[in-house]
């Protein structure tokens, strides 16, 4: 399914009013910053999401908001504002937005202040606090969607850690990866035999897996299935949840999970988000629970285009797969920035392998035209859409058994 441009574009711009970028401000909550960014009246962060610019803080007594960056008089960052009294007050002039009501004090306004307060247009956003991440809903003339609680969002801190990282290029090209299985048998096939005796080393045995699928309300669920030596087949199954997230299984029974999601910043950027979680006990020490930088983590490339992105040629000439030691991620990172600022589409030539990618982009400009018809996104709504129900599991089963079982 090569894309035509018009196409590519409906799917990848966000900005100036492209029907995707409005489409997810209005029906999707957002994640914008772990929660441990920010402290009591402590720094305010600088986000942005859909070309947006944005404001967080955490104020005095603990509650988050997220405001638009820019002061509304004279267009100072309110990331300069001092956080105090559960409030933003702007360096610049001294207007103050409390972080329930507003613009509460313009104090080089004469006049009546409670009125020439409540005349100032200024954006707040409805802001949730779940699973360690700062959400955000930036729509507006109707009730917030119904909240993604995903299979993680409900777990104590101590059996999930949740990481990010700024990424430059376009959002789909990460999220197309989460659901690209494939890939792993070639680009992670040195991180995947180091990690240990896994089930994902039976991806290594088999690199052309064949595809079933089941619609879902929040997107889709399919399976990977390898046929191994002995009557066997390694099934792995994973779950689309729209827009963005990808719950993978779990490398081994009653092991870690992990939920992928790569929000758009702008057409050229996003944010990759690895959310590690274990439902049965401690998470425990892993490679994305012991990271030094929760907002700067997992590494990028080291280098830039004209070295390879700094690909390590003398590694792979003794055997490692990707030339990029320095995490799993880092091997995607560097996949998606080669494919461009923004991938182009119309002339791909796809294989079997990518049936998933296909049927996600299938759903996506399904979900547009719903949009642009007036009609609420096909999978952003409905008495029977439950994200707790994404959950992902692998297993080795005799040659022909159903992979449902591994569902029970």
């Amino acid at each position: 399914m090569a894309l035509s441009k018009e196409d590519n574009d409906l799917v990848t711009r966000v900005e100036h009013g492209a029907p995707l970028g409005e489409m997810l401000r209005q029906w999707y909550w957002m994640p914008a910053a772990p929660s441990s960014q920010l402290s009591a009246d402590g720094k305010p962060l600088r986000l942005r999401l859909l070309g947006t610019d944005l404001v967080a803080f955490r104020s005095s007594d603990g509650r988050v908001a997220i405001f638009d960056e820019r002061c509304p008089h004279r267009k100072a960052s309110l990331a300069l504002a001092h956080n105090r009294d559960n409030a933003l007050t702007c360096v610049y002039h001294g207007w103050k937005f409390d972080v329930a009501e507003g613009l509460v004090h313009a104090p080089n306004h004469t006049g009546d202040q409670e009125r020439f307060c409540k005349s100032v247009k200024f954006n707040r956003y409805k802001v949730e606090e779940r699973g360690g991440i700062i959400w955000v809903w930036l729509g507006k003339g109707m009730e917030p969607p119904r909240f993604p609680d995903l299979p993680f969002t409900a777990l104590p801190p101590n059996q999930r850690s949740v990481t990010s990282v700024q990424v430059p290029t376009n959002w789909l090209q990460a999220v197309e990866a989460s659901m690209d299985s494939s890939h792993v048998s070639f680009l992670h096939d040195t991180t995947t035999k180091m990690s240990g005796s896994t089930q994902r080393l039976n991806m290594s045995l088999n690199g052309a897996p064949r595809f079933e699928f089941e619609e879902r309300p929040y997107g889709f669920r399919y399976v990977a299935l390898r046929d191994l030596q002995g009557g066997q087949t390694y099934a792995r199954i994973n779950n689309f949840v729209m827009p963005w997230y990808a719950v993978i299984c779990a490398p081994d029974q009653n092991g870690p999970s992990t939920v992928f999601f790569s929000v758009p910043v702008d057409d050229f950027t996003h944010r990759a988000w690895f959310v590690h979680f274990n439902p049965h006990h401690d998470l425990g020490m892993t490679a994305l629970s012991c990271t030094p930088d929760e907002w700067r983590w997992p590494p990028l490339p080291p280098g830039a285009a004209d070295d390879n992105w700094g690909q390590n040629r003398d590694l792979m000439r003794k055997g490692h797969a990707s030339g990029f030691p320095q995490h799993l991620a880092t091997e995607d990172f560097a996949m998606f920035i080669s494919q461009g600022p923004i991938c182009d589409r119309t002339d791909e030539q796809l294989c079997s392998a990518d049936a998933a990618v296909v049927r996600l982009r299938r759903q996506l400009l399904q979900s547009i035209q719903d949009f642009q018809d007036g009609k609420p996104p096909r999978f952003a709504h409905g008495s029977d859409l439950d994200y707790s129900r994404a959950v992902s599991v692998g297993g080795v089963l005799s040659t022909g058994e159903d992979w449902r079982t591994l569902l029970a």
